[in-house]
């Protein structure tokens, strides 16, 4: 207790210092975050090379030697010792495995060097505390050469050299201080000294192991990449440096010059440089700069190497000698014929497309304007605007390949059919358009655009695949339909426009009243982009009746549009409509989320068709709208019908037909419309997840008057039988064509025999629940 409160009196004066004074700095060198994990490689390595396992094994034989102590005390020794140097074995035996990143690697070895210190420390304090007169100068001298071992020995690791010289320090000065007669003021004080001192020596090695290891790195780098800098311009250089005398002719050619042309040392030394290069008006401007005295940049100078031509940009001065007289020529000179070739293709790129190599708009536009501008009095001009009917098809089955196959064969069908006085170019995309001039008779340009359309529409066959083509054209002529190249060109755009309109395959030529119908056209576009924002759309029900029973076993959900102006818009004019402006999606969707939702309102055990456009199904966004709105109205999936027409089984199969597939394990069931009146085939209905045939209308208005008709209707639902389909069939009008329906042996019928398609709150009230409720 004396003891501790000397050691107390001695250090309160020490805590009463300044802050500052108190604190000591630490000289330390900082990292980047990109060398982290290089260093800490470096600290491990560092720390690798000492022998400290061997050291420690000798150290501790040392330790036991010296200790003067009881046996059982030296027995704990021993075992201590060993049981430290058999952790060091394990965390050699880790260093050379190499298993783990180097910050864990380093982290381990940390851990194990401070449980290593600390074992020391203990042996430390056993060892002077034991220690008789006679051996504390050997015991001594131990405790220092251990100390100097470990600070070299964690040079690299700073901070742990740091705690083993404080743990040994104060487990040395601990011991001193409890002994007999000892002086604990000048102790504590020594001890102080030797940490601070320790602190100064360790934070300095380890600057200087760290500034000496990324100062090597740093310039291993530097000399890494500036041999790799002239080893590439040594084997792919394209400088070369020529040298000629005072009449121009070449002196000590080198290799790689002679390399470049060809030729042999003996052949090209004292060639005339001019005889080097093609001759030309790029020659003479470099041969009268020289000859000037001037300095010359960058003059390109073609010059022929065996076949073939190369261009050379070629840099240069006058030599003088003492007397400032002119000696001779030095040029430096530098392959430019890759650049002069991208020049070229650039040049090229920006007047021709590069896949069909027609010309592109730009110059399109451009002679179209100087046609009309230099147009005789008694000749006129005309646009023939072509645009490909079935390449996005092409694009989305086959891929784009097959898509760049469609526009070059195209394109290749165009310049074929065409003559003097003709140009023809690529618009973008799959548009093309052909300029006439000097046209005699306008009646042989009509009879061109029939033979464009009639030789577009014949199938591309690629890699042993036939792939579908059409055209479809509009005409302009000048100057009727315009006196300017915008003016022309809208003209062929709006034909063209009515050419699609009309089935597409057609060659339409401008009238006036393509413009008013085309306005009118784009009024529509314009109001339905806005109509669903603005709830003009309301879906109506059309009841789906069980034949035999005659009792209401579901509806189907039709798209009505009030327009507040036009009043009801077909859905056979807006529907198509939205699917060119890419709007049947939003469309789709409200209508889907619609049905469900009133559907919710009805019996459970009536159903709901929906019909879906075949551009809803491209992507993938239609089974987590499905899901969305099932979740969203708790309306039973057995209860949800899809509706999808033929064409969309021939569009994109398999990506459809694992939509469809998600939705069947869902339990939404999924029907065929308009069966019989598209391109199905029996491997269609074989292969994709169908629960319902619906028959279209035009065979069941003919089924009692129309032999063919009824035998198309019985061959369907001989089909469906097969498949294990029910069906439907649309357009009942009369009880005759339900009775001939119900004895061949239809399930459900559609028409206006039962009910046309009603708004929600005109459905019968028995079909809600609220009303069975009751």
């Amino acid at each position: 207790m004396q003891a501790l409160a000397r050691i107390h009196g001695t250090l309160l004066p020490l805590r009463l210092l300044p802050t500052r004074l108190r604190r000591f700095p630490v000289l330390r060198y900082e990292v980047p975050e990109r060398d982290r994990e290089w260093f800490a490689s470096c600290r491990i390595q560092q720390f690798a090379r000492f022998p400290w396992v061997r050291c420690d094994a000798l150290r501790a034989v040392v330790a036991l030697w010296l200790l003067r102590a009881p046996s059982d005390v030296r027995m704990v020794t021993a075992a201590l010792l060993a049981a430290l140097w058999l952790l060091e074995v394990a965390l050699r035996s880790s260093l050379e495995r190499d298993t783990q990143t180097p910050g864990r690697r380093l982290n381990w070895i940390r851990g194990v060097l401070l449980v290593r210190s600390l074992g020391q420390s203990i042996v430390i304090w056993l060892l002077v505390t034991w220690a008789v007169p006679g051996h504390v100068g050997p015991v001594m001298m131990f405790v220092g050469a251990s100390l100097l071992f470990d600070v070299v020995c964690m040079l690299a690791l700073p901070f742990v050299g740091l705690l083993t010289g404080m743990m040994f320090v104060v487990s040395l000065f601990t011991a001193l201080i409890v002994r007999p007669g000892a002086h604990t003021e000048g102790l504590l004080a020594l001890a102080a000294l030797t940490v601070l001192s320790l602190q100064f020596a360790i934070f300095q090695l380890d600057y200087m192991f760290a500034t000496r290891s990324l100062r090597t790195r740093l310039l291993a780098t530097a000399n890494d990449t500036i041999q790799a800098l002239l080893t590439q311009y040594d084997e792919h250089g394209t400088d070369w440096l020529i040298e000629a005398d005072s009449k121009g002719r070449l002196q000590n050619p080198t290799a790689r010059l002679c390399a470049a042309l060809g030729r042999s040392h003996e052949e090209l030394d004292g060639v005339p440089i001019p005889s080097l290069f093609e001759p030309g008006d790029e020659r003479n401007a470099m041969l009268a700069a020289a000859r000037r005295g001037q300095r010359f940049r960058n003059q390109v100078v073609p010059l022929c190497v065996g076949a073939e031509q190369r261009w050379w940009s070629i840099s240069g001065c006058a030599m003088l000698d003492q007397e400032g007289a002119q000696a001779g020529f030095r040029f430096f000179a530098q392959d430019v014929t890759a650049k002069r070739a991208a020049e070229d293709r650039v040049h090229l790129m920006a007047t021709r497309d590069n896949l069909t190599g027609l010309v592109n708009r730009a110059v399109f536009t451009a002679q179209l304007e100087q046609v009309l501008q230099n147009c005789s009095d008694g000749a006129e001009c005309a646009i023939l605007f072509i645009d490909l009917d079935s390449f996005k098809l092409v694009n989305d089955t086959h891929g784009h390949a097959a898509g760049d196959a469609v526009l070059t064969e195209a394109a290749s069908r165009i310049e074929g059919l065409l003559g003097e006085e003709t140009l023809a170019a690529r618009l973008g995309g799959d548009e093309f358009a052909v300029l006439l001039w000097n046209i005699i008779d306008p009646s042989e340009v009509e009879r061109l655009g029939t033979e464009l359309v009639a030789a577009l529409s014949q199938p591309i066959e690629r890699e042993g695949t036939v792939l579908p083509c059409g055209a479809s054209l509009g005409i302009a002529l000048a100057p009727q339909h315009g006196l300017t190249g915008e003016a022309l060109l809208r003209a062929a755009d709006v034909a063209l426009y009515e050419a699609k309109s009309r089935g597409r395959g057609n060659s339409v030529l401008f009238h006036t009243d393509l413009l008013s119908e085309l306005q009118e056209r784009r009024k529509l576009e314009m109001d339905l982009r806005v109509a669903l924002e603005r709830k003009e759309f309301v879906v109506f029900y059309q009841p789906l009746v069980d034949i035999r029973s005659r009792r209401t076993v579901g509806y189907e959900a039709l798209l009505r549009w009030n327009h507040p102006v036009r009043g009801s818009v077909p859905p056979s004019v807006f529907i198509p409509l939205a699917e060119e402006m890419d709007l049947i999606g939003a469309i789709g969707e409200w209508v889907l989320r619609q049905a469900l939702a009133e559907a919710a309102t009805w019996r459970e055990d009536l159903t709901i068709a929906v019909n879906v456009s075949p551009a809803q199904m491209r992507g993938d966004a239609l089974v987590p709208q499905v899901v969305s709105a099932l979740a969203a109205t708790g309306v039973a999936s057995r209860r949800l019908e899809l509706e999808i027409t033929e064409n969309l089984l021939i569009r994109d199969g398999d990506a459809h037909l694992r939509q469809l597939h998600q939705l069947r394990s869902l339990g939404v069931r999924i029907a065929l419309d308009d069966f019989g009146t598209g391109y199905s085939s029996l491997n269609y209905l074989r292969r994709f997840p169908l629960d319902k045939l619906k028959i279209d209308r035009s065979f069941i208005s003919d089924i009692i008057n129309e032999p063919v008709s009824r035998a198309i209707v019985e061959s369907v639902l001989a089909l469906a039988r097969e498949f294990r389909m029910e069906t439907i069939a649309e357009g009942i009008e009369c009880e005759a064509q339900l009775a001939k329906l119900a004895q061949m042996g239809c399930c459900h019928a559609q028409g206006f025999l039962f009910e046309k398609a009603l708004p929600a709150w005109r459905l019968p009230a028995s079909d809600r629940r609220q009303y069975h409720a009751a």
